[in-house]
C-alpha cells in the first residue's frame, strides 16, 4: 500500500476515534422524586401532555406504580391483589399499561391496562409471565412474555388479537413501545452472552438499529414518537448512557451536573424522560433535539 495513503487512513481512523460523541441540545430540565418513604423514582413513559408514569419502591422493596403530572402532583397505583406494580406507558387518552406480579409463591407477572378506576389483565396465551410495556392512541399494546423455553418473546395486542413479535434468528425479543403510526421498537439478542441490539418493526419488516458506541453491552431502544425520533440507552461499559436518534444521527443525552443519564421514552413534542444522577438518582423530563 502507498505510504501516503497508509498515513492518511491512519489519520482518519485516529480522528474518528478521538472525535467526541455528539450531544443533544436539551432544555427545560425538570427533576422530581416522590416523597418519603419512597426511595427511588424510576420514570418509564411520557405522554402527549408530559404526564410521566413509572414505578417507585420503599426500603422494604414494596413497589408501586406512579403517575406524575406536569404540575408536580402525583398518584400511586398498585394493582388489586398484587404483590407489586410497575407502570410503563400512558397514551394521550390517559390509558396506562404496565405489569404487576401476583401473590402466589412464584410471583408470576401479568400485564395490566388501567383507565380511571378500571383495570384489565393482559396474559399472552399459554405464557407463565406477561409484561406490558407500550400503548398508542389507538389502544394497541405491546410487551413481552416468557415462552416455554424460558426465553422472552414480544407481542402486540390489537383489537383483541395477540401477534407474536420475534426478531428473525434471535434468542429473545422484547417489544418496548409502539407509536401512533403502529411502528414498534425494542431489543433482541442472538447470543447467549446477552449482547443486545435495538430493532424497529414497521409494516412487518424488522430492522436493526444500534448505537455504534454500544460496544460494551449493546443497545436498548425504549421509545419512538410519531415523527420517527427514537430514544434508548447504549452500554459503552457497565454503565448505560441515554441517547436520542434524530434525522439519522445518534446524540447522547446528558443532564447538567450529572454523572449519568438514561432515557426511557419520548413524546411527540420532543420531551424525554428517564433517570439521571445528580448527588443521587432522580427522575427527569427535558426537551431534546
Amino acid at each position: 500500500m502507498n505510504r501516503n495513503l497508509t498515513v492518511c487512513l491512519a489519520g482518519i481512523l485516529l480522528t474518528a476515534t478521538l472525535s467526541p460523541a455528539q450531544t443533544a441540545t436539551c432544555t427545560n430540565w425538570k427533576t422530581f422524586n416522590l416523597p418519603s418513604p419512597w426511595i427511588r423514582t424510576l420514570a418509564d413513559g411520557i405522554n402527549k401532555y408530559s404526564t410521566v408514569v413509572g414505578y417507585t419502591y420503599d426500603p422494604g422493596q414494596n413497589t408501586e406504580g406512579f403517575i406524575h403530572y406536569p404540575d408536580g402532583s402525583f398518584k400511586l397505583y398498585k394493582a388489586p391483589n398484587s404483590a407489586g406494580t410497575q407502570l410503563s406507558r400512558r397514551n394521550a387518552q390517559g390509558v396506562t399499561v404496565g405489569t404487576y406480579w401476583d401473590t402466589t409463591s412464584a410471583h408470576h407477572k401479568h400485564g395490566i391496562v388501567v383507565y380511571n378506576s378500571s383495570s384489565a389483565t393482559v396474559n399472552y396465551p399459554g405464557a407463565s409471565d406477561t409484561f406490558g410495556s407500550g400503548i398508542n392512541k389507538w389502544g394497541s399494546i405491546v410487551g413481552f412474555y416468557l415462552d416455554s423455553s424460558q426465553s422472552y418473546q414480544g407481542y402486540e395486542l390489537k383489537n383483541g388479537k395477540y401477534t407474536r413479535i420475534h426478531y428473525p434468528g434471535s434468542l429473545w425479543t422484547r417489544a418496548a413501545s409502539i407509536n401512533d403510526n403502529g411502528v414498534i421498537v425494542g431489543s433482541y439478542t442472538n447470543s447467549t452472552s446477552g449482547f443486545s441490539h435495538g430493532f424497529i418493526l414497521k409494516s412487518g419488516v424488522y430492522k436493526t438499529l444500534d448505537d455504534p458506541k454500544g460496544v460494551g453491552g449493546g443497545t436498548y431502544l425504549g421509545g419512538m414518537n410519531s415523527s420517527g425520533t427514537i430514544v434508548g440507552v447504549y452500554f459503552p461499559n457497565e454503565n448505560p448512557q441515554g441517547f436520542i436518534y434524530i434525522n439519522g444521527v445518534f446524540k447522547d443525552i446528558k443532564a447538567p451536573n450529572s454523572s449519568s443519564t438514561t432515557v426511557a421514552d419520548i413524546n411527540d413534542s420532543g420531551y424525554v424522560t428517564g433517570e439521571t444522577t445528580i448527588s443521587g438518582p432522580t427522575a427527569y423530563t427535558a426537551h431534546c433535539q
